[in-house]
């Protein structure tokens, strides 16, 4: 139920560009009162893999020039390939919301956070999120939450044209590579014709990602956990 009031703030949080084998993974939060996500509600702001492109633009245009706070959080391709993609989507969220926590800090307020569950994290999530907030939190994460929930759906068309942004410089660069999705003809035939002129792939490629195997086997690199520098803390546990 949507809940009125001066003092209740509602956020939501979606990714883009798990699965493609181009670009960043863009992790967005956005926060607002209901009543801002009802008005995008009818302006029509749904999960964003509904709408077209140019829809997306608009209602991009729309919801940040309504009283929101949006956080953006870029996941580079290195650390895509070195790291866990479900613990480093988890790190974008909390850094998300302890920015928005932040942000808010000189408000009395209650929070309802809409989360897209990340399978295996929702415990760990539930967990850190108690502790940013010294405030009433009212926590929901769902699978297909960009579908259930508006500040879901909200930051979800955020992440996606965040990221199509910097896909559109990366063509003007680079070429045509299509979506970026190796089930994309345009992205499979780019990636064909790079590899076969070039030794090396662009940094925005994921070359962990075992689909770019067979099409280009001298840029595939099985995924290696990046070694965390040590600090003083780690000689003191027992």
């Amino acid at each position: 139920m949507w809940l009125g009031g001066l003092r209740t703030y509602y956020i939501g949080v979606d990714e883009a560009g798990r699965g493609p084998v181009v670009g960043d993974m863009v992790v967005a939060g956005v926060a607002a009162t209901p009543r801002v996500f009802e008005n995008l509600t009818v302006l029509g702001v749904k999960d964003s893999k509904l709408l077209t492109p140019s829809k997306r633009m608009s209602l991009y245009r729309e919801i940040i020039n309504q009283d929101t706070v949006i956080v953006l959080s870029y996941i580079s391709p290195r650390r895509l390939d070195s790291e866990n993609l479900n613990i480093l989507e988890e790190n974008a969220i909390i850094h998300i919301l302890t920015t928005i926590a932040h942000l808010l800090v000189s408000r009395e307020v209650e929070l309802h956070i809409f989360i897209d569950e990340i399978k295996g994290r929702s415990k760990s999530i539930e967990n850190r999120v108690k502790s940013i907030f010294n405030c009433p939190v009212y926590l929901t994460i769902e699978p297909n939450a960009d579908a259930k929930y508006p500040p879901v759906a909200t930051a979800s068309i955020i992440a996606k044209v965040a990221r199509d942004l910097n896909l559109k410089i990366l063509r003007g660069v680079f070429g045509d590579f299509g979506s970026g999705y190796i089930t994309d003809p345009a992205t499979r035939n780019w990636i064909l014709e790079y590899y076969y002129s070039h030794s090396t792939p662009p940094l925005f490629i994921r070359r962990s990602w075992r689909t770019l195997r067979k099409l280009a086997p001298l840029w595939y690199s099985a995924k290696r956990r990046v070694k965390r520098n040590k600090s003083l803390l780690d000689y003191t546990k027992t």
